[in-house]
């Protein structure tokens, strides 16, 4: 079975950089010598050519040969070819002062170790490839003696037909989905999608990463550190966070530019009555030799000192990463807890001092803040029966305050603020950013409109759980996408246990016709749940289960599904059948699908 669509995104697009042996100077001299060999493997004898690689590695070649490098191209290599072509450039790069590699082609990891493959590899079983691929590690190994710069980018399909064959083989070594994750040792390591996720190909001549590379590349004085910064930032925004590059290790201390900065005009000296005081001296070293250690400790209050002892650099980007960790801290610490802590919002009942005089909306709303916190109060109805009592007193014992069901100034401090959840809910799908976020906001919900930022959502609580139903252009998002978005939100992607939490669901959806789909059939589709089929399952009905781990006790399949129709459907979203959709009928049914078309999908946060 099938999970990836390979004709529409490049899997398996990582970005190893290296950098070892002693220092080079911090700006590229019009003498030193740089070399480059790209290699690209596209033309292969036993699976799928692969296009757009090629167009990535002949335009990066393009473009190191304006930024000084001596380049020269390697197509389509066999096992043999690869080596003597990794042989000569490790003597080429003796005498360089920068060494670069780069590699586009297949790639494979196989129990923690990373091979590149020729164009005549045919992998059979998971142990020919010790015969038929080159070890990364021995191509790293090929260029350890040469002591100036050496960066080597690797460009490889992520999950390919090599490790599809291995697998129906009945291979026992575990084979990986990626190359394995490098843990550097003076070396610094960069993916172009980190570790677990995929690398998208796009829609134009190049790939999201290798446009961003290139256009990052020959900007004068960007520093090599910043440069895999910038393009990370680019590559996280075109893709609309799918994918997100990552560096493993650390630079050397000082600045590394592939491109000389711009010479700056000396300004013309203007006499003043006074000199201004001394600017104070900002210790660079310090704040990221501490920063570091403070990374380390993973601590709202180290990221406190921290914050104090560096505020003369105030605006430094640091101080600005640094905050928000410390702010992220917080949020969790108050998601872990279950409340967080501050002012009373309900004003209106505290009258003077302690004294706490409610209203039956005021009871409403408190019921409303009990409920968010999964303390079940039996409704909203201003009472406060047996239910909301007991609600009261386990919310009470949660927070260690003092026993009892009554309702005070403390208990006030760590409700949330229902009055703000009215006001940012809707029932039409819309976006939030960071700005549009008041203060008092339930932790959960703040972190998982943090992380969905820009997204068109819907939001609402239920038995004490945040559900958000996510917009998605037609085109979808793949399941294991939509799942890591999920978790980033702090939760998982739904997983629906009784037909009351199923109407629920159906309710909140429904309140925005764009997350139902009619097809020219009649059918009607709705968003995306996280239920899910196992690779390898018995079809149609086999290995089905939730993305949270749960078993699945509650049906709610239209009749005739799962039918895994043309052996693609492995997901499951909201469905009608066309002779179903009758006055009155919801989109309630289930249905198996593929993952990528939808109108969107649904979030559960516990």
């Amino acid at each position: 079975m099938s999970c990836v669509d390979v004709s529409r995104c490049r899997l398996f697009l990582p970005l190893s950089v290296v950098l070892f042996g002693f220092a080079v100077a911090a700006t590229a001299s019009t003498t030193e010598r740089r070399v480059a060999l790209v290699i690209v493997n596209g033309e292969y004898s036993h699976v799928p050519r692969l296009q757009n690689p090629t167009n990535d590695a002949l335009d990066l070649a393009q473009t190191l040969r304006r930024i000084g490098f001596e380049v020269t191209e390697a197509i389509d290599l066999d096992y043999r070819d690869m080596r003597l072509a990794v042989r000569d450039f490790s003597e080429q790069a003796e005498n360089a002062d920068i060494a670069l590699l780069y590699y586009a082609g297949h790639g494979i990891e196989i129990e923690n170790t990373n091979y590149l493959i020729p164009i005549n590899a045919e992998l059979k079983r998971a142990s020919d490839v010790e015969f038929e691929a080159l070890r990364l590690d021995a191509l790293l190994s090929a260029l350890a003696a040469p002591k100036g710069l050496k960066i080597v980018l690797i460009d490889a399909c992520r999950d390919n037909p090599f490790r599809v064959s291995m697998r129906q083989s009945g291979a026992t070594r575990s084979i990986g989905r990626g190359l394995a994750r490098i843990e550097p040792t003076g070396v610094v390591v960069g993916y172009a999608a980190k570790g677990g996720t995929y690398a998208l190909d796009g829609h134009q001549r190049n790939s999201p990463y290798a446009m961003a590379l290139m256009e990052h590349l020959e900007t004068p004085g960007l520093e090599l550190g910043k440069l895999f910064r910038k393009v990370r930032d680019s590559v996280f925004e075109v893709t609309e966070q799918q994918q997100e590059p990552f560096v493993y290790g650390s630079l050397p201390g000082h600045d590394i530019y592939l491109v000389d900065p711009l010479p700056v005009a000396m300004p013309i000296p203007v006499p003043v009555a006074e000199a201004p005081p001394p600017a104070p001296i900002l210790d660079d070293q310090e704040l990221s030799r501490d920063f570091a250690v403070t990374s380390e400790r993973q601590s709202p209050t180290a990221w406190r000192s921290f914050l104090q002892k560096h505020q003369v650099h105030e605006g430094h980007p640091l101080l600005e990463l640094a905050e928000e960790r410390m702010a992220a801290l917080l949020l969790d610490r108050d998601i872990d807890r279950g409340y967080s802590i501050g002012e009373p919002w309900l004003a209106t009942a505290v009258r003077s001092g302690e004294q706490i005089s409610l209203t039956r909306q005021d009871r409403q709303l408190i019921q409303q803040s009990l409920n968010m916190m999964g303390f079940d109060t039996g409704g909203v109805d201003g009472q406060f029966g047996p239910k909301s009592r007991r609600a009261i007193g386990k919310a009470r014992t949660r927070a260690g305050l003092a026993p009892g069901t009554n309702v005070d100034v403390a208990l006030l401090r760590i409700l949330p603020n229902a009055l703000i959840l009215r006001q940012l809910q809707s029932d039409k799908a819309r976006s939030y950013l960071p700005e549009d976020l008041p203060s008092g906001l339930e932790p959960r919900l703040r972190k998982a409109l943090l992380a969905l930022k820009g997204r068109k959502l819907l939001f609402d609580y239920f038995q004490g759980h945040l559900y958000i139903v996510v917009s998605t252009p037609w085109t979808g998002s793949s399941w294991k996408f939509t799942s890591e978005l999920a978790q980033k939100a702090g939760g998982h992607l739904v997983a629906i246990g009784s037909r009351v939490e199923n109407d629920f669901l159906v309710d909140l959806f429904s309140q925005d016709e764009t997350f139902i789909h009619k097809d020219w059939q009649g059918h009607q589709m709705g968003p995306n749940i996280g239920l899910h089929q196992v690779d390898f399952s018995n079809e149609p009905a086999g290995g089905w289960e939730w993305a949270n781990g749960d078993r699945v006790t509650y049906n709610g399949w239209s009749p005739g599904n799962p039918d895994n129709h043309r052996n693609q459907q492995h997901i499951a979203r909201f469905w009608l059948k066309a002779k179903m959709n009758r006055a009155g009928a919801k989109v309630r049914y289930w249905d198996d699908g593929t993952g990528g078309y939808g109108t969107g999908f649904i979030i559960e946060i516990e």
